[in-house]
């Protein structure tokens, strides 16, 4: 035997619970792989075990699976407590839990569940081949193939006495055998078709058409047998001897005619064929569903072969495939599915149900529509009537039955149904009337004026005029970022709410403004200190607010509670929110969907591991539709029943795995025996001494989303509370004293339904041998007597001195009295001679204790005065350097539109020009003068950012001030097809000057175009991450680069330039050095000729450091 460990991640295949989710064309079915590191991954049966594991026979080994943990058992040479053969025919499990196991070849065994090992039956040993076994109230029958005999062996349970059919000869094994009445068998032989066995007379007699390749037989009623074959699916009703056969040809139709194995679940047949994939069929409608494997899809069959089926004791279907393992169906792991729509990687920002029940899906890369008639996609093109861009961030269907979608950078678009195109809504800066802003994050009509609110990065817009494109524009004047609105929600008495970067608002449309009010903990609004993401109020007039900083309760306008990951929320960003008929809240957030109980104030997550298609999910993507069915959108569209929720009830098992010495697992008889059983099969240990460092693993016996297994345990005698910790498995104990210890260990399923009474283990440490009670009793008799006659003989010393010593004292008692009176005056001069000493000790410590703190104030002024005169000399050094250059430059750039202008004035005062001659020398000190202006606001631009002036700092967006900037060099950056890669996950908020970034932006991205390589696509890497106090933005091209050890000393100099094919100033890296000093930043740069330039800018991360 031996240990493998394997990665499990279980997920569910398939989701066919009928109950939980009504019918719809959005459900998609889910297929997820459950990953085994088995022995082989061609599996031919599979069982569960009344102790909870799952055996795995394969072509190649046994497999015991804990739900963590592979144990592997093959033949081991000259061990005859190992398997005869490798090959795995079949395992079957009786009513008293002994475990049978067949092998190719020859080999029937049962499994020793003390000793962890297998026993022979040499009966079944050579020319033999177990296939099938049964058990009724008095006989387990086993039946297969021997000495090219066709045969069933009954054996009476009470007496162990054994009776032998031998049926008919047949080089085919017995594959089912299912009784027919009190003394006959339905009798199933591989090449031969299915038989009828009359037991008293043994007699065997063939019912119905032959099958050449019958493979499994089930029941799923009194009279109707199903029978897999290579020629199709039989269905035998034993009442009216009628066939039904589904094959390729019949209604419904099979994918493939070999069919290998039957699995009946309720009314369901799950049936498992040869390269046709897996089919469900119910029984009672005959309606049959088909899954297969889809190379394209990681969601789907792994394999087509499928060679085994089983039904556990919770409802999984485990599925045996020819070349991938194992795979589950498992109706207790899936709680959400997902709606099957072809998204690719497209991320879905909104999602809403028009009135004609089409679905309309807005993602990064677009808009699609599902509806009955099937799917429909909108992206940008060069079509003047498609969507301006790409990007969906809302979609609303208006009163009169309207489509209207909102962009990123697109505006606002209405949907044109009988032309099927756009029309658009977009900024004009010369129509003060049109809309604000390009970037609509939220639509919504007024149920009380018509009116539509568009939300949007400049303010709030409400059409007024849909045929001219005219909005009236809302904004909030005290505080800008409040113009920043991204959610608007009207309320049940027709208030509308808005919400913005930081606050919640109310707009009043009488009034046309957005109006700020009292609350319970703000005199001026509320101020919830977070993006706003969704708003709703609930069936008892509560309003719930979803920001990027929890959940936010209000009542009548004011603010009672937040929410956060400390009551128990996945994360604090909370994208969404429904409320399902139980006046539960459902929140979409950044890592899962919260169900939450406002009553109790109880969460409860879900997850990936849950069946969703993803953990993130976004802003306000949500929808409920009128059968109830929840819709939140992130990666992929999840759908689910709020009702239909329902956790797992059954109570895992719990089994000590692994008894682990000196880092080694221990089996019976390893460490001088100190297991006789498998440590799962056993209640008491006795360690000696020098093992009391050892290591226990267990695990929960529960298959379904194991990761969130939970654990407890504690050890009696050195643990007075039980240790909760979490989906750890394993624990170690190190330096436990001699004694009785009790290990106990409990745990819960995936939905934390805890086994209280666990399994336990007591644990007996030994003490050392010199610690024994017959050595300590040994030692306390010598060491009695011992001690006894010494002190006998201490005792009559004692005496003898005794009398010396009193003649002795009396003498020496005398000469002291004399003593210690002249001690006694001694000592009266020393103590007053002592009490001067100790003043004048402590007036000389006060002393030295103010010179050593006026030594370290000077010490310390010293040092500071040396840093800032340091820091003052550096400055005055880089200024008057920069002051010298300026004035060169100046100098320079100054003299010759000057001299040129002289030059042509000079001509002038000639006189003799014509008005031809005169007419070009203006037109050239025109051209000079501009010229000249343009140094002139060059320089401007330099000292306006040394002055520092106007600058103000604030939070900025980092991915939103480079949107900014792409646009802005949109023609740019379309005609040299340049490529963007961003990442801002590492700190998308920087403190700094809004203007400074934009230029610095713009600077280093139009050189990155500008100075392009030209045989390779420009690509524009953008990257920030927050190191320490500061953070970094790295922005990498792949252009024609600076050679540094040519240019390296001049290349933030002004008017420094590089490459001269390309038109410039060489103002820009000098700008933005200058820049990014003033905002006490700093630039470095790393470039090699054509490969490429990176900048790296390091400002401080949090505002005022």
């Amino acid at each position: 035997m031996s240990k493998m460990g394997s990665l499990y991640t279980l997920s569910v295949l398939f989701l066919l619970s009928m109950e939980a989710f009504s019918q719809s064309p959005l459900e998609k079915v889910k297929f997820s792989k459950l990953t085994v590191a088995l022995s082989n991954p061609s599996v031919s049966c599979v069982l569960q075990d009344s102790r909870g594991f799952l055996w795995v026979g394969t072509m190649d080994g046994l497999n015991r699976f804990d739900g963590y943990d592979v144990t592997v058992y093959r033949n081991e040479q000259d061990d005859t407590t190992s398997l005869l053969k490798n090959a795995i025919l079949n395992i079957y499990e009786d009513s008293r839990s002994v475990l049978w196991v067949s092998t190719s070849s020859g080999g029937l065994h049962v499994y020793n569940r003390q000793q962890d090992n297998f026993k022979r039956l040499p009966q079944y040993s050579f020319d033999c081949e177990v296939s099938e076994f049964h058990e009724d109230d008095t006989s387990l029958w086993i039946a297969g193939v021997r000495h090219n005999k066709a045969f069933v062996n009954q054996i009476d349970k009470k007496t162990n006495r054994h009776r032998y059919f031998e049926l008919f000869d047949s080089h085919s094994p017995v594959h089912s055998l299912i009784p027919a009445s009190d003394h006959e068998f339905w009798v199933g032989i591989r090449e031969r078709g299915l038989f009828r066995w009359n037991l008293k007379d043994n007699q065997i007699y063939r019912q119905g058409p032959p099958a050449e390749s019958f493979h499994q037989m089930v029941k799923s009623s009194v009279h109707d047998l199903w029978i897999a074959t290579g020629k199709g699916l039989q269905k035998y009703n034993a009442a009216t001897h009628e066939y039904i056969l589904y094959n390729t040809h019949s209604t419904p139709a099979l994918p493939i005619d070999n069919v290998l194995n039957l699995c009946m679940d309720g009314k369901y047949l799950w049936i498992g064929t040869e390269n046709g994939g897996l089919c469900r069929l119910n029984t009672i409608t005959n309606e049959l569903l088909t899954l297969q494997s889809n190379k394209n899809d990681p969601a789907s069959l792994p394999d087509n072969s499928v060679h085994a089926l089983c039904k556990d004791r919770q409802g999984r279907i485990w599925i045996g495939t020819y070349s991938h393992g194992v795979a589950v169906i498992d109706r207790l792991g899936e709680k959400f599915m997902e709606v099957d729509i072809p998204l690719g990687n497209a991320v879905v920002n909104a999602i809403m149900l028009d009135s004609k029940q089409r679905l309309w899906v807005g993602t990064e890369e677009g808009l699609i529509v599902k509806s009955p008639q099937g799917l429909k996609h909108f992206r940008h093109t060069a079509a003047k009537e498609s969507l301006q861009t790409n990007p969906v961030l809302s979609i609303y269907q208006d009163i009169q039955q309207r489509i209207w979608v909102g962009t990123w950078g697109g505006g606002l678009h209405r949907y044109d149904e009988e032309h099927d195109n756009f029309i658009h809504y977009m900024p004009d800066k010369k129509n003060k009337g049109s809309l604000s802003d390009a970037n609509v994050f939220s639509i919504w009509q007024s149920s009380e004026t018509q009116q539509l609110l568009v939300a949007t990065y400049g303010g709030l817009n409400v059409l007024s005029d849909e045929h001219t494109g005219t909005f009236e524009h809302v904004r909030e004047k005290q505080y800008e970022f409040n113009n920043y609105i991204h959610t608007i929600y009207e309320g049940k008495k027709g208030d509308l709410w808005i919400g913005t970067l930081e606050e919640l608002l109310r707009y009043d449309h009488t009034q046309k403004k957005l109006s700020r009010f009292e609350t319970a903990t703000h005199s001026d609004s509320v101020h919830v200190g977070g993006l706003c993401n969704s708003i709703l109020e609930d069936s008892r007039g509560r309003l719930w607010v979803g920001t990027a900083k929890g959940l936010h309760l209000l009542i009548n306008g004011k603010f009672k509670k937040r929410y956060t990951t400390r009551d128990g929320l996945p994360n604090n960003i909370i994208q969404s929110i429904l409320e399902d008929n139980a006046g539960n809240l459902w929140l979409g957030t950044a890592v899962g969907i919260s169900r939450f109980s406002p009553d109790d104030g109880v969460f409860r997550n879900f997850d990936i591991a849950d069946g969703m298609p993803g953990n993130d999910f976004r802003p306000r993507a949500c929808l409920r539709n009128d059968n109830h069915q929840f819709f939140f959108g992130g990666k992929g569209i999840c759908v689910f029943n709020p009702d239909s929720v329902r956790e797992n009830p059954f109570i895992p098992k719990v089994v000590i795995t692994e008894l682990g010495i000196l880092n080694e697992p221990v089996k019976p008889g390893d460490f001088g025996g100190i297991l006789k059983d498998q440590i799962s099969e056993t209640s008491t240990i006795t360690l000696p001494a020098e093992y009391n460092f050892f290591s226990l693993k267990y695990a929960a016996l529960n298959f379904t989303s194991t990761a969130k297994n939970q654990y407890a345990y504690k050890l009696e005698g050195f643990h007075t509370d039980w240790n909760y910790v979490g989906n750890q498995r394993s624990v170690m104990f190190t330096n436990l004293d001699p004694g009785i210890y009790t290990f106990k260990v409990k745990a819960s399923n995936n939905d934390g339904v805890w086994n209280e009474q666990g399994t336990s283990l007591t644990i007996h440490i030994l003490p050392q041998w010199w610690c024994t009670w017959w050595i300590k009793l040994s030692a306390i008799v010598f060491l009695g007597a011992g001690i006894l006659t010494v002190y006998r003989l201490h005792i009559r010393n004692i005496k003898k001195q005794n009398k010396i010593l009193e003649l002795q004292v009396r003498k020496r008692t005398e000469e002291l009295a004399h003593q210690n009176e002249e001690l006694t005056q001694s000592q009266e001069e020393i103590s007053a001679q002592r009490d001067v000493v100790s003043e004048q000790n402590l007036e000389l410590q006060a002393a030295r204790q103010i010179i050593e703190k006026q030594n370290k104030e000077i010490t310390t002024r010293n040092e500071t005065l040396e840093a800032e005169v340091e820091e003052r000399t550096r400055d005055l050094v880089e200024y008057n350097q920069q002051l010298e250059q300026f004035a060169f430059i100046s100098a320079h750039n100054l003299r010759a539109p000057v001299a040129r202008i002289l030059g042509l004035g000079h001509i002038l005062d000639i006189g003799e020009s014509d008005l031809q001659e005169i007419r070009s020398i203006v037109e050239k000190i025109v051209f000079t003068t501009e010229e000249l202006d343009c140094v002139v606001k060059d320089l401007n631009t330099v000292l306006d950012v040394r002055r520092n002036s106007t600058t103000v700092i604030g939070a900025i967006k980092l991915r939103e001030e480079l949107r900014l900037v792409k646009i802005n060099l949109e023609k740019e950056i379309q005609e040299t097809q340049t490529l963007f890669i961003e990442d801002f996950s590492g700190g998308d908020t920087l403190w700094a000057v809004k203007p400074y970034i934009d230029s610095i932006f713009m600077n280093l991205i139009g050189n990155a175009i500008k100075y392009r390589h030209a045989e390779r696509t420009p690509i524009i890497k953008i990257r920030s991450e927050v190191q320490g106090d500061y953070l970094h933005i790295t922005i990498r091209d792949n252009g024609l680069g600076i050679d540094l050890n040519v240019c390296k000393e001049k290349l933030f100099m002004l008017y420094s330039r590089f490459h001269w094919h390309v038109e410039g100033k060489g103002m820009g890296l000098f700008l933005v050095k200058t820049q990014v000093s003033a905002m006490g930043g700093k630039i470095d740069i790393e470039s090699c000729p054509n490969e490429g330039t990176c900048f790296r800018l390091s400002f401080k991360h949090a505002p005022g450091t």
